[in-house]
């Protein structure tokens, strides 16, 4: 590993059947300060790996082994002597060592504690500059020995301290599998031992308990999943006296517990989240934060975990030092966040820029409502005798909260997001605590609906006062201190969001159309459900769709089944009236009308009410698909308008110019109707970009327009097609996701081209060239049978990537290898 690459150097086989698991006999030897060595045991051989050369040694063959080792035992651990690193002690199950000078067999003996049970395992500690070990037994118990080493490597071994330092493992009588020693700075003649089990949480079974023991003091921690491994990491990582850090594999997560604080408080979880959050739902990636807004997240992140009285310190991960420094923090290519929202209303804001990406925060959107069951202490009560760590999402059986879009604005900060239930949430950074009223949802429509007069279920806003921590607290309406929420009619449902922070316009697309919000005084601006308009400018005929049906019909018959016929030779002694009876059957089986292989209607209950509207969202003429803010001269080429573009579920695209609205009038912009982009194809339209910075236009610059099955080019000025590259029809993938890149110059860095990247449903990542779109590179990047992963990919201009593995990893991949947010390696 170097610099963060992790290259293969080689591979070993030793055969399916091996005799030992690796877990149990295996083992770092410490050869000098810089160079270790993996031992390891397999079918009755010892094996060596050095670090410095990667290359397979036999340190003890079969016949030395087989010579020397009890044969009615088996090999429970190896060890070697921390003053000794060549004294090579081969601990059995029985209690037997077999102590071996490298190769050279030395001597035997027993080892069994106070309860004349046989020690297993030895884990040291250096006290006093004497060799101490801590023995675990077969049973759940561990106890103090010091050893002596000989000149001719003989070694001698006693217990000590046997019942000052008794302490028990896990219940009932299991063996301690994991176990770690770290020295305090503080105290030299009290370590830390942090190991498995405890016998004191109240439960029969505490396997999934941790006890944390210095000195006379004891602390339990009880985890929500199996432990995997424990390891104890001491402090000198950090370059400073501080006492180390534990930290502890699940099955589901890593939890790391900071020993330098007086409660062993937990550290924040930076870099990896439990695998048992709650499904994402949605995503989004914004970039190019500015540096004022970038700093108050950083603030709000860190008063967020001491909040949750949770430790800040940095993890004990080594990942490319050489380029994470204070100048990142500075650069525009650094300040990027990636959001997720949760199917229980959790957004989590993860820092990607740079390489050392980390969770920033977690914003809870269930706080707002009333009787949600996430309301509880986010830490997790201390309850004794032990105290709760690591995170586990509880069961949201409220399908309402499940957030559906979220959305940063990198000018104000502002995390706007939607759920099921029709609320739109604003979140800004506020650097002081306060307490909030509660609050009622501003209500609307994209189409003008009737209110809602259903039976169905809605979120309610909470009733009481909330008190908000310094960081993200949910806006204010302008000039009062009322929260500001809007609610969608219910049987809308929010398909996109984008803000314009100039004109503080929130723009919400539904599957009725689109509404544009002012944010600064609560009310709709301008609403359009695109229903009238595409009726009458349909580009698809009558034609088309009978062609369409036909072609349907085709291929039904094509699939359908054959008519089985009875084979005549099987059935020649039956009599004629039963060969006729058979033969009439088979006809009552196939002789099917043509309309029974139509698809059957969808059937919805009587007792749904508007839901009725909802099962057919995706047909409706006016679904919005995406939206998007762009700055480009759009009525002349004199003047650069702010726009914001539309595209439909059903293809098309229309431009809305927004503008300062008269003086006098309570409004803070006006949105007009500009220019519309049709489609002969019915294809949703995914993403609508441009090819040029913000704010500078010339005559190069195009509009590409990305569907599920094609990409599209347009000029500028005026508008008009010039290139199109169909790749459902060419290749038979659909499109993800894509964005117009720039990827800058291999020769000269100051200079950058705009290129369309795209990820297609078969998890490859793909570069056009803008100019001519059949010119393309293609890769796979991703497995496609990862659906969360596949479906969790933002792209920026950047030509990154960001996606989440397991729903609890942030990965980054790039197509920019000079981009300054990496390494100078030349693999990028």
């Amino acid at each position: 590993m170097k610099d963060g690459a992790i290259t293969p150097k080689d591979e070993f086989r030793f055969g399916e059947n091996t005799k030992h698991k690796w877990n149990q006999s295996t083992h770092v030897q410490k050869l000098s300060e810089d160079a270790y060595a993996l031992i390891f045991a397999i079918n009755n051989t010892v094996y060596r790996i050095k670090s410095k050369t990667v290359k397979l040694e036999v340190l003890i063959n079969n016949d030395d082994y087989e010579k020397w080792v009890p044969n009615d035992t088996e090999l429970s651990s190896i060890t070697t002597f921390p003053e000794k690193s060549n004294v090579i002690m081969l601990i059995f199950e029985n209690g037997t060592v077999c102590v071996f000078n490298e190769s050279q067999y030395v001597m035997q003996t027993t080892l069994k504690n106070f309860e004349d049970e046989a020690i297993q395992k030895l884990h040291w500690s250096s006290e006093n500059k004497k060799n101490i070990a801590y023995g675990i037994s077969c049973n759940n118990l561990y106890t103090k020995w010091e050893f002596t080493v000989g000149k001719d490597c003989h070694i001698n071994g006693t217990e000590v301290n046997v019942f000052s330092q008794y302490h028990s493992g896990p219940y009932p009588c299991h063996q301690i599998k994991h176990f770690g020693v770290c020295s305090d700075v503080s105290k030299n003649k009290d370590n830390f031992l942090v190991y498995q089990g405890g016998k004191s949480s109240g439960k029969y079974d505490d396997r999934d308990l941790v006890t944390v023991v210095r000195g006379d003091a004891v602390e339990k921690f009880e985890l929500s999943s199996e432990i995997v491994g424990i390891v104890a990491v001491d402090g000198s990582y950090e370059k400073n006296k501080k006492n180390g850090v534990i930290l502890i594999c699940t099955s589901c997560e890593i939890i790391g517990i900071d020993l330098d604080t007086e409660s062993l408080s937990m550290m924040q979880p930076k870099y990896f989240l439990s695998i048992n959050n709650s499904t994402p739902t949605t995503h989004a990636k914004s970039i190019e934060i500015e540096e004022n807004v970038w700093n108050r997240l950083e603030a709000a992140s860190k008063s967020y975990w001491e909040a949750h009285n949770m430790s800040t310190r940095k993890w004990p991960l080594y990942f490319q030092q050489k380029i994470v420094n204070e100048a990142n923090h500075q650069r525009t290519a650094y300040r990027q966040v990636y959001l997720s929202g949760h199917s229980n209303g959790n957004i989590c804001i993860w820092a990607s820029g740079g390489v050392g990406m980390f969770l920033l925060l977690v914003i809870k959107t269930s706080l707002e409502f009333d009787g949600s069951p996430f309301n509880a202490d986010p830490e997790g009560l201390r309850q004794k005798p032990a105290k709760r760590i690591g995170f586990y999402d509880p069961f949201d059986d409220d399908e309402e909260m499940c957030l559906t879009k979220v959305h940063f604005d990198p000018k104000s900060g502002f995390v706007i997001a939607s759920n099921r239930g029709g609320f739109i949430l604003m979140y800004e950074l506020c650097d002081n605590a306060r307490k909030l009223s509660n609050w009622e949802a501003i209500p609307i429509s994209c189409n003008n609906s009737p209110p809602d007069s259903s039976k169905r279920r809605l979120l309610k806003a909470r009733k009481s006062e909330l008190e908000y921590k310094a960081g993200y607290q949910i806006r204010l309406k302008n000039d009062s201190a009322l929260p500001l929420v809007f609610s969608m009619h219910s049987s809308h449902r929010v398909t996109d969001i984008a803000y314009l922070h100039k004109y503080h316009c929130l723009a919400v697309g539904s599957n009725f159309g689109v509404a544009m919000l002012d944010v600064n005084h609560g009310y709709i601006v301008y609403s359009n459900s695109f229903n009238e308009e595409l009726q009458e400018t349909s580009i698809v005929t009558q034609t088309q769709f009978q062609r369409f049906k036909s072609l349907k019909k085709s291929l039904r018959k094509t699939f359908r089944r054959k008519k089985k016929t009875p084979d005549t030779t099987l059935m020649s002694n039956s009599d004629e009236g039963t060969l006729r009876h058979h033969n009439q059957q088979i006809t009552k089986v196939d002789d099917f009308d043509e309309e029974g292989y139509m698809e059957r209607g969808i059937e919805v209950g009587e007792g749904l009410g508007t839901l009725t509207l909802d099962c057919y969202a995706e047909n409706s003429k006016g679904t919005v698909s995406c939206i998007r803010t762009m700055r480009f001269p759009i009525v002349d080429d004199k003047n650069v308008d702010d726009i914001i573009a539309v595209g439909l579920q059903e293809g098309g695209v229309y431009f809305f110019a927004i503008n300062e609205h008269d003086a006098g009038l309570r409004m803070t912009f006006k949105a007009e109707f500009v220019k519309k982009i049709g489609m002969a194809h019915k294809q949703p339209v995914i993403n609508v970009d441009i090819t040029n910075e913000e704010g500078y236009f010339s005559a190069s610059t195009k509009i590409v327009i990305i569907t599920e099955e094609q990409l599209r080019v347009y000029n500028c000025q005026p508008i008009s097609k010039r290139e199109s590259y169909k790749i459902t029809a060419l290749e038979g993938i659909k499109i993800k996701g894509g964005i117009v890149a720039r990827i800058l110059n291999k020769k000269n860095s100051n200079n950058f081209e705009s290129f369309v990247v795209l990820v297609g449903n078969d998890g490859s990542l793909r570069i056009h060239s803008v100019q001519k779109t059949s010119l393309f590179e293609t890769r796979k990047f991703i497995d496609p049978i990862d659906v969360i992963g596949l479906n969790s990919t933002c792209l920026s201009r950047d030509g990154d990537v960001a996606y989440l593995i397991k729903s609890s990893e942030l990965q980054r991949t790039t197509v920019n290898l000079n981009f300054r947010g990496w390494s100078s390696a030349h693999k990028s």
